[in-house]
């Protein structure tokens, strides 16, 4: 399972992808921006289905809790 770094930032959702990747005797961490949905919700739907464990970064607003 991947993770899925998700921040609110200037009334929008970011996300990034962060992979952990074998480098010689241990691991470093790859990320790469990704498009994702703008509300909440639709974004627990589309980790869930791309199988993304999330990362909640930063404050979420009220609106979205």
């Amino acid at each position: 399972m991947k993770c899925l770094m998700v921040y609110f930032v200037d009334n929008q959702w970011f996300a990034e992808e962060v992979e952990w990747k074998r480098s010689g005797s241990g691991f470093y961490r790859e990320t790469s921006r990704i498009e994702i949905p703008q509300t909440k919700r639709e974004i627990e739907k589309f980790a869930a289905e791309k199988r993304y464990r999330i990362e909640w970064q930063g404050e979420i607003p009220v609106e979205a809790a």
